[in-house]
């Protein structure tokens, strides 16, 4: 600590001198007191402070996080490093070494002659708190002494609030804060000029600065260039007040001649502003004779910025923060003798599941959900993006788990696609906050998702419009189809599509898994087509359907090596029976995706649907069973 303390005081020491070495060289000589007054004490200032400035720069080092398992012998290791023997011997583990051997450090006994080292620290630190002191001390005793000399004053009040004290002990005039001390002589006389010369002082708070200087100065007492500045700034002190003097209107030439007649010593009195000085007298004359400086040359005093730049510079450090590198979201592992890439999004982040290009599933990445734990998919099984970009075993980028946003599960094709992004492609915002009318207020709230296709086609339709008729919330339906609301029980959902009917629907139940929503399926105006749930009969094949589409399958023998499994089709079925409007609901790949689309397209006619007793319209689901 006193190494510190020590430290600091040295470099505050070297501040001040280069300070006021850059201060004499440059703009000592020249006629703008005030701001020569604002240097001297600001730089004073500065060199206190800014030692105590540490500019430190964060240096970050992304690590591995490893883990090692301890051997037996490393446990022992650890376990006697911490043993103390009698006192006397530690034992540690040898790190010259790699063989676990052992290493013995004695700790000398108390009966052994140790020489001790002379305590610098203690020592300089001792002789400058002796030195502040004194300094102290002089500095409280001038301050007695001017109290003692006003209690032993004749007081006379001044109109401005002002006092004048008249001594016998006052040599010659001077002023300490609002006082003025004049012996009975100047008194008498009425010597204007001096009066205006110590009220000059006191106006310009002079004495404030002389004590501020004198802290300083204790606690730089041994640094010269601090004195130095002291004696400066006093100097400047009387140039200010010289010019107050010749401001007033007084003659230069009988203001000198009255300051070389009362140049004289000031007494033990260190804290107050004198009028005249021997010491310093020549140099005020100088300084009233010479000619005003050039209003230019204050850009001199850019040198303290050089000074102040190379201070907080060398008092810089750089502090390294070492941070275990984030988990990735793609890593490849082997698994069962196979190299598999592993996928992962964080907690938060937004999936959607899409088969065959149909929305099934979306929602927010939950602790139990399956993409919060590390998923390992064969490259023959799955192909992996990142932001549109194949991702292969050959070419695995680190990722931080932290940067995915969203995450794209596509199944139906072959191989299956998982799309992970470090942005929100999907378009959806929870940020809005929705103004629900009174009457909904209190109701069950759910994030539901809406879809938007052609019900004689199954297209999925983009930039479809969907609106809560009672608060005015809109979205528009995404590359997919689909877009995103929050629902209140009892609210009217409305979709429109140009050259579409308008479909509304009344949410009159609500599901706790909000991962679920609503598919609007827009007709054409007069070409209505109902859905086989609104229907009083739904549509039925003629004859065995699963026979039918045994005998009537092309598979190749590459197809049937690979699996066959069921194929999920939606498929209107026109008034008179005839089949138009296929598209894949739930596939699986390509080969039986195209096979069960040609098959129910081809497929003879059917028993049209009845609602009302009238053949009508009506979309219905074939499954295509290849097993």
């Amino acid at each position: 600590m006193m190494n510190l303390f020590l430290t600091y005081e040295l470099k505050v020491a070297l501040l001040i001198a280069v300070f006021y070495v850059f201060w004499r060289l440059l703009a000592a000589n020249e006629t703008w007191h005030k701001l020569n007054r604002i240097v001297l004490l600001s730089t004073a200032i500065a060199s206190f402070v800014l030692p105590l400035c540490v500019i430190t720069l964060h240096k970050t080092i992304k690590v591995e996080p490893q883990f090692t398992e301890m051997t037996g012998n490393e446990a022992e290791m650890i376990e006697s490093e911490s043993k103390i023997a009698d006192g006397k011997v530690i034992i540690t583990p040898d790190k010259a070494t790699t063989d676990n051997t052992m290493s013995a450090i004695s700790i000398p006994n108390d009966t052994e002659e140790v020489s001790k080292p002379i305590n610098w620290p203690m020592i300089l630190t001792t002789l400058y708190i002796i030195g502040v002191t004194i300094v102290l001390s002089r500095m409280l005793l001038s301050l007695w002494k001017l109290h003692q000399m006003k209690q032993n004053s004749e007081i006379h009040p001044m109109s401005d609030g002002h006092v004048l004290a008249v001594s016998e002990l006052a040599s010659q005039p001077f002023s300490w804060w609002n006082t003025v001390f004049l012996n009975r002589k100047d008194f008498e006389e009425g010597t204007t000029a001096l009066l205006t010369h110590e009220l000059g002082h006191i106006r310009l708070h002079h004495s404030a600065d002389v004590v501020l200087v004198e802290l300083l100065t204790a606690l730089q007492w041994f640094n010269p260039t601090m004195w130095m500045l002291r004696n400066d700034l006093r100097i400047i002190h009387e140039y200010e007040a010289d010019q107050q003097v010749l401001s007033h209107g007084f003659s230069d030439i009988q203001y000198l001649q009255l300051l070389i007649r009362k140049a004289a010593s000031q007494g033990g009195y260190s804290l107050a502003n004198g009028i005249a000085n021997q010491s310093t007298l020549k140099k005020r004359v100088t300084m009233m004779m010479k000619q005003k400086s050039n209003r230019w040359q204050w850009l001199r005093l850019a040198y303290l910025l050089p000074i102040i730049a190379v201070s907080l510079y060398t008092s810089a450090e750089t502090k390294v923060d070492y941070q275990t590198k984030e988990e990735s979201a793609i890593t490849l592992k082997v698994k069962d003798g196979k190299e598999c890439i592993g996928v992962k999004a964080p907690v938060g982040a937004f999936f959607s599941w899409l088969i065959n290009g149909r929305l099934a599933e979306r929602g927010d990445v939950k602790e139990d959900s399956r993409w919060n734990t590390t998923t390992f998919c064969s490259p023959d099984e799955f192909m992996i993006t990142l932001d549109g970009q194949e991702i292969t075993k050959n070419n695995i980028p680190y990722v931080p788990l932290s940067s995915i946003k969203e995450l794209k599960f596509l199944q139906g094709e072959h191989p299956r696609r998982i799309e992970l992004y470090t942005r929100n492609v999907s378009g959806f915002d929870r940020s809005e906050k929705t103004d629900w009318p009174s009457a909904y207020k209190d109701n069950v709230k759910r994030w539901m998702f809406v879809t938007v296709e052609d019900a004689a086609t199954g297209r999925l339709l983009k930039g479809a419009e969907v609106t809560v008729d009672e608060t005015g919330q809109k979205a528009l339906t995404n590359e997919e189809g689909w877009c995103e609301l929050k629902i209140a029980l009892g609210t009217t959902l409305r979709a429109s599509y140009p050259g579409f009917e308008t479909q509304t629907v009344k949410v009159d139940k609500m599901s706790g898994n909000e991962i679920l929503g609503h598919p609007f399926r827009m007709n054409k105006p007069g070409e209505h087509i109902y859905w086989h749930r609104d229907v009083d009969h739904v549509p039925e094949f003629i004859g065995d359907k699963v026979k039918w589409c045994a005998e009537h399958a092309r598979l190749s023998d590459a197809s049937r090596s690979k699996g066959l499994h069921n194929v999920r089709v939606f498929a209107v079925i026109n008034e008179d029976g005839s089949v138009n409007g296929t598209n894949l609901m739930q596939g699986v790949r390509k080969d039986l995706n195209d096979e069960a689309l040609r098959l129910v397209s081809s497929m003879p006619h059917w028993k049209p649907a009845l609602k009302d007793g009238k053949p009508v319209r009506c979309k219905t689901i074939v499954v295509v069973n290849f097993e």
